[in-house]
């Protein structure tokens, strides 16, 4: 039962008011109406309780008049019809002669009277009913000749009072029923709001924030529930500017840490890398066997120095902003110059590369540096989830088409082939500092998904469907788009 839009805008204390009223103005009118239906029918009732005896008494002034009364069947008949009407006891005497006792009451015996040759008519009443005795003289032309006495039964009446006392009751029951059932309809409407309301509150406890509680009345109710909505908003505000806040406060203590470790490990890194260049010009040995032994080692070390390198070189750009150096970049020379740098990677890891390129792909205008940074970081985890299986990664660019035909952009896809990605890990997987492989900083993906998410791509993750492996793909828009961060 949905209750109408005007009453539901009434304070809550306004609506109780206003039920409880019209129930006891339902109530009132209920017993008015039964009060005026009673009153006419017991008006009705003694009109014709009157009219009755007023004919009995016409009738015995008439037989007496004409000589007739004498007659025993005549008033036995008429007896019986009035006796239909509620009239019990009716007697009537010449003048001088007395009365014969009333009947006895119950469990008495009726005293003696005087002899009845004299009475007309004559009847008795029922043991146990509410009667009233009516004497009246009777005149006929003006000569008195007697007395008429009638015992009225006011069995009747009292049905019918009893009657109309049911009926009252049962309207009243009535009325407070569907009183009741409304005040029950309008507590639900009111309580079922109020639970909505502590289910959501119970969640946003819990830490969920997007929650929110439907708002269709006007009064308090709905007031708070739109209260509620703001302020879960608010809050959702609150906690994303904190994330930034925290991620920026993060990036700063990371920007810091990386300015000291530049200091204190990149020079020596560079020292080693010149070191091992000399070794291998200058202390090449004679047998060919060892100057391969050698050589193989020394690019395992030059490998490891990389390494550092280029972790090193992810905390310095992930701890400071992106300085984007935007021009015309042919994507297909910068992946292509990637799977160049990574091939002895991928060798020693006994992977291999294939890529794949459409041709004819247009310019994206971006930062060469920064994207073939982003492109190295794919390959190199792609080639670090099999360097103990070995594989195939599969590097994909194509053009992607937007509707009627115009190119929307290039994408970049690359797919290896080892166990792929945990679901429990894939909402965390560019998250910093978060590495799914032990001894990994986390923040290699990171910043993949930081430069493309500045040049106006986005980067997605997810499982092969046509087999084991991992799936990344970056889109990226071309040259004719305008560049900006992605929304």
């Amino acid at each position: 039962m949905r209750i109408p839009s005007p009453f539901r805008r009434l304070r809550l204390s306004t609506r109780l008011t206003l039920s409880v009223t019209a129930i006891l103005v339902l109530a009132a009118a209920a017993q008015a109406l039964l009060y005026f239906r009673t009153r006419d029918e017991t008006i009705h009732e003694a009109d014709e309780s009157y009219q009755t005896l007023a004919k009995a008494i016409e009738v015995a002034a008439t037989q007496m008049g004409t000589e007739g009364w004498k007659d025993p069947r005549v008033l036995e008949d008429y007896r019986v019809q009035l006796q239909a009407k509620g009239l019990r006891d009716i007697q009537v005497t010449e003048a001088g002669r007395p009365f014969p006792a009333p009947p006895a009451p119950a469990g008495r015996k009726r005293a003696r009277s005087a002899p009845m040759r004299d009475v007309v008519i004559s009847g008795t009443v029922a043991e146990g009913e509410p009667t009233s005795v009516l004497q009246v003289p009777l005149v006929v032309d003006g000569r008195f000749f007697g007395w008429v006495r009638i015992a009225y039964s006011l069995q009747n009446i009292d049905a019918q009072l009893a009657d109309n006392f049911k009926r009252r009751l049962y309207a009243l029951v009535g009325v407070f029923a569907l009183g009741l059932a409304f005040i029950l309809v309008l507590t639900r409407n009111a309580t079922r709001p109020l639970a909505d309301l502590a289910e959501a509150a119970a969640k946003v406890a819990g830490g969920d924030l997007l929650v929110r509680v439907p708002v269709d009345r006007e009064d308090e109710i709905g007031r708070l529930a739109g209260a509620f909505n703001r302020m879960t908003e608010s809050l959702l505000e609150r906690q994303g500017l904190e994330a930034r806040l925290s991620a920026a406060e993060k990036r700063a203590e990371i920007g810091h840490l990386a300015s000291g470790l530049a200091h204190e490990i990149k020079n020596p890194l560079n020292a080693l890398s010149l070191g091992l260049d000399v070794l291998k010009r200058r202390h090449r040995p004679a047998d060919e066997a060892a100057a391969a032994e050698q050589a193989a080692r020394i690019e395992a070390l030059r490998g490891e120095i990389g390494r550092l390198a280029t972790l090193i070189n992810n905390f310095l750009s992930y701890g400071r902003p992106l300085s984007l150096t935007l021009s015309r970049v042919d994507l297909g020379e910068v992946v292509r110059a990637t799977v160049d740098d990574l091939a002895e990677t991928a060798e020693r890891s006994r992977v291999t590369v294939r890529y794949e390129a459409e041709p004819g792909l247009p310019p994206l205008y971006a930062d060469g540096s920064l994207l073939k940074s982003s492109v190295w970081n794919l390959l190199q985890n792609a080639i670090q989830a099999m360097e103990r299986t070995g594989g195939t990664v599969t590097v994909t660019l194509c053009r992607e088409v937007a509707e009627g035909g115009a190119p929307a952009g290039a994408r970049l896809s690359v797919e290896d082939e080892g166990p792929g990605l945990e679901p429990a890990d894939a909402a965390r997987l560019f998250e910093p500092y978060f590495s799914r492989r032990e001894g990994g900083v986390g923040l290699g993906l990171a910043m993949v998904k930081r430069i493309v998410e500045e040049h106006g791509g986005r980067v997605e993750a997810s499982n092969r469907t046509d087999g084991p492996g991992a799936r990344f793909v970056l889109r990226l828009p071309l040259a004719s788009a305008a560049p900006g961060p992605a929304g």
